[in-house]
């Protein structure tokens, strides 16, 4: 495996690549994934919006050594999601995020969990001292992965020109 492929008990986590375009063109268009990452009022995904995401993913492992991993089920090799970390803005502060974005056919079988886990792991391999997850407030499953991973609750913040709740995740005392 490359410097930025991960194993999981069930998944392949690796850094995207230009053939990945339709995945993530696949996925981020379906109801059930821009119901929480792009709800009204926001804007729907469109194409060009998603190449930029694609590309902006590849840029981020490029410059950083760490982003947003797909996810590939072992088993079936199939694709199974988005997720992982890099560098957002909460409040005119840089930090690192912890995100994750499912298959909609795979909620409920702890691949959230999966994936934010190893994204863990790699940030204290990085000695990234904090992480933070964004989760709007009626998404009750993204909350519940936060606080399994061991993510606190900390106040509500704006992101993308929406309520957020903002979930902190320590590692300094780990490190």
């Amino acid at each position: 495996m490359s410097g930025g492929e991960r194993q999981t008990r069930r998944l392949l986590l690796r850094p995207p690549a230009s053939a990945d375009r339709a995945l993530y063109h696949a996925h981020f268009t379906r109801p059930e994934v821009e119901r929480w990452l792009r709800p009204s009022p926001l804007p729907p995904f469109n194409s060009g919006a998603l190449d930029e995401l694609v590309e902006g993913d590849r840029d981020h492992w490029s410059d950083h050594g760490f982003g947003p991993w797909i996810a590939i089920e072992k088993e079936t090799g199939a694709f199974a999601g988005r997720g992982g970390l890099h560098w957002t803005t909460v409040e005119e502060t840089a930090l690192v995020e912890l995100a994750w974005s499912i298959e909609p056919v795979l909620h409920g079988y702890g691949y959230a969990t999966e994936m934010a886990d190893a994204a863990i792991a790699r940030a204290r391999e990085l000695r990234i001292e904090e992480l933070v997850a964004l989760v709007l407030p009626a998404n009750l499953a993204s909350r519940r992965v936060a606080e399994k991973v061991g993510c606190e609750q900390d106040g509500e913040v704006e992101h993308a020109g929406l309520p957020h709740l903002l979930f902190r995740l320590n590692l300094s005392k780990a490190l």
